[in-house]
């Protein structure tokens, strides 16, 4: 009888000891190794030399792919960890498209606008739908053909938005919105050295907003640079004021604030435990100095108006509308949406009860550079209306073919405005009282 041979996949049994050689060295390294080594050089150098310590590696090559594996591991990214690492912070989110070739197709935003990497992640949809599902799993909300559709977050506060199965034809799709963690708070002046506003409203905004305490409706379009702007001006706020945040998820950060309290919408599979409502009612009762909400979006603006009319400290919120007509209509849905058929002539009295000023923004697309841009500052007056204060000149942006950007100092801050901020710790400048019309740069 002849001798017996077992078929024995090697290249299988080496990719298990590798992944088990991973998982070891994963256990034993510090449990802070990763947020106290911040740029990538250094974390690297110090994951090889822990990688080096072991005598039973398959082979000397395999060091790099073995230190990245462990990155990939601890960050929970895998193979796209690179755009959540140090040296990755202005990258904002990363996309995974499905594609007719069926190989997905990975892009990733920054400073505004998307881009493509030009690098294969995944060989094909299978691939990124084993990785989807897993990241799915491990947030608790299996993706599944009776869940295509799923919102999870990470551990580091990414948002994760996956959609699989029969609802995406081409293969699966995700949007990884990233943690305000991993990304420092845009400093106000680059927003002002990219051109998304000229220095005198950057000031407005810091003397009369900021240190004057007023509430501020931040509002545009999806992907305009609303938290953005409040996460920069947020970094003026005193570090010692009791602050209170509330998100349905998280995005609003502010590293700086030694007495600031976050919050978040808990939801468990299908059902939200705690809602935007109820977070909004334990910040009314915690008396916060001042009270910043996440993008009110429906019923909760109930509470969230109790809050804002009552709140002397400063009321910020992030608002969907374009401009004051779209915020006008806005509202009274959401209004409807909790069940108040608020009287359209009572509208403009609960928006003066909630804002000093209205903030719009926007991002341009008539160059590549596809700048998000400040289009108003509004004053919001009670039986007044609504003031311009500074407004973005777009008819001669459209006419000089997206050469000119420059706005329109367009009245001053009313005086009644101004003395009632100055109370609250406003600093006043002279030229916030001028009348003259200006261009601003």
């Amino acid at each position: 009888m002849g001798l017996e041979f077992v078929s024995t996949d090697w290249l299988d049994w080496e990719e298990k000891e590798k992944a088990k050689i991973i998982e070891q060295i994963a256990s034993s390294l510090p449990s802070d190794v990763f947020s106290t080594y911040r740029d990538r050089e250094t974390l690297e150098k110090v994951l090889r030399q822990a990688v080096l310590t072991r005598s039973d590696l398959v082979a000397p090559h395999e060091v790099d792919e073995i230190v990245s594996a462990l990155i990939g591991q601890a960050t929970g990214y895998s193979v796209l960890q690179e755009f959540f690492l140090p040296g990755a912070e202005e990258v904002t989110e990363v996309f995974i498209n499905p594609s007719p070739d069926g190989v997905p197709k990975v892009l990733y935003c920054k400073r505004g606008r998307p881009w493509p990497t030009g690098k294969t992640y995944f060989r094909n949809n299978q691939e990124a739908q084993r990785y989807l599902q897993k990241i799915c799993e491990d947030a608790g909300r299996p993706l599944t053909e009776e869940a295509p559709i799923q919102d999870v977050w990470l551990k580091d506060g990414t948002r994760v938005a996956v959609v699989g199965f029969k609802a995406s034809p081409f293969g699966v799709a995700a949007t990884f919105r990233k943690s305000p963690v991993t990304r420092p708070p845009m400093p106000l002046s680059k927003l002002v050295e990219s051109g998304m506003m000229p220095e005198f409203a950057a000031e407005i905004l810091v003397d009369l907003g900021v240190l004057g305490h007023a509430n501020l409706g931040i509002c545009g379009r999806t992907d305009s640079g609303k938290t953005t702007v409040m996460r920069a001006l947020g970094q003026f706020i005193d570090p010692l004021e009791r602050v209170f945040i509330a998100e349905t998820s998280f995005e609003v950060f502010l590293p700086g604030l030694k007495n600031c309290v976050n919050l978040v919408e808990v939801q468990v599979g299908d059902r939200v435990i705690v809602d935007m409502g109820a977070l909004v009612r334990t910040m009314n009762r915690n008396n916060p100095d001042r009270a910043i909400l996440g993008e009110i979006r429906s019923k909760e603006i109930i509470p969230a108006s109790s809050m804002a009319a009552s709140t002397s400290g400063g009321f910020w919120t992030t608002l969907h509308a374009g401009d004051v007509n779209s915020l006008r209509t806005r509202m009274w849905g959401m209004f409807m949406d909790g069940g108040i058929n608020l009287p359209r002539e009572f509208l403009d009295e609960v928006i003066a009860s909630m804002f000093h000023f209205l903030v719009f923004l926007d991002k341009e697309t008539i160059t590549d550079e596809r700048r998000r841009t400040l289009m108003e500052v509004v004053e919001v007056v009670p039986g007044r209306g609504y003031r311009t204060i500074i407004r973005f000149d777009a008819k001669e942006f459209a006419a000089s073919g997206g050469k000119t950007r420059r706005w329109i100092f367009e009245a001053p801050v009313s005086p009644e405005r101004l003395a009632m901020l100055a109370f609250r710790g406003a600093r006043v400048k002279p030229e916030y009282r001028e009348g003259k019309q200006k261009f601003l740069m």
